[in-house]
C-alpha cells in the first residue's frame, strides 16, 4: 500500500513540474521516454496530454481503500474535486510563465482524465476480486 502513495505523490508532483517548466516541449525534458514526448509534442495532442497523468493519478487514488463508489459516493465525488483543483492549481501557475498559457480545455481533460482514472478503479475494485477467490470443490 505504501508504494501507492509514493506512486500518487509522484505522479502529482510530475503533473505540477511538467505544467510549470518554462516550455512547454516535452522532448527537452530528458526524463521522458523519446516516444512519449514525441507523441505529447504533437499539436494535436497538446490539451489530451494532460488527461493522462490524471487517468493514471485518478486510477492510483482510486485504489486506496478509502475511496470509492462502492465505500461511499461523497469521498468519490471529493476525490475528483481534487484531482480537478490539482489540475487547476497547474494551470493557474502557467499565467506566471511566459511561454505558457492558461488553458480551459487542459482543466477539462485533466478533469476528465481523473475522473475515467477513478471509475476504472472502481470498476476494478468491485471486480477483480471474485477472480482470487478459491473455488469451492464438491
Amino acid at each position: 500500500m505504501r508504494i501507492l502513495y509514493v506512486v500518487i505523490l509522484l505522479v502529482a508532483a510530475l503533473v505540477l513540474y511538467l505544467s510549470w517548466i518554462p516550455d512547454p516541449k516535452l522532448v527537452k525534458v530528458t526524463f521522458i521516454p523519446a516516444w512519449i514526448s514525441r507523441w505529447a509534442d504533437e499539436e494535436i495532442f497538446e490539451d489530451i496530454r494532460t488527461g493522462v497523468p490524471l487517468l493514471i493519478l485518478g486510477f492510483c487514488v482510486g485504489l486506496l481503500p478509502i475511496v470509492g463508489p462502492s465505500e461511499n459516493i461523497s469521498r468519490w465525488a471529493i476525490t475528483w474535486l481534487l484531482l480537478t483543483a490539482l489540475v487547476i492549481l497547474a494551470e493557474l501557475g502557467q499565467l506566471f510563465l511566459p511561454n505558457r498559457a492558461f488553458s480551459l480545455a487542459d482543466i477539462g481533460w485533466g478533469s476528465g482524465g481523473g475522473l475515467l482514472g477513478l471509475t476504472l478503479a472502481a470498476i476494478a475494485k468491485d471486480n477483480i476480486p471474485r477472480f482470487f477467490k478459491p473455488t469451492k470443490k464438491v
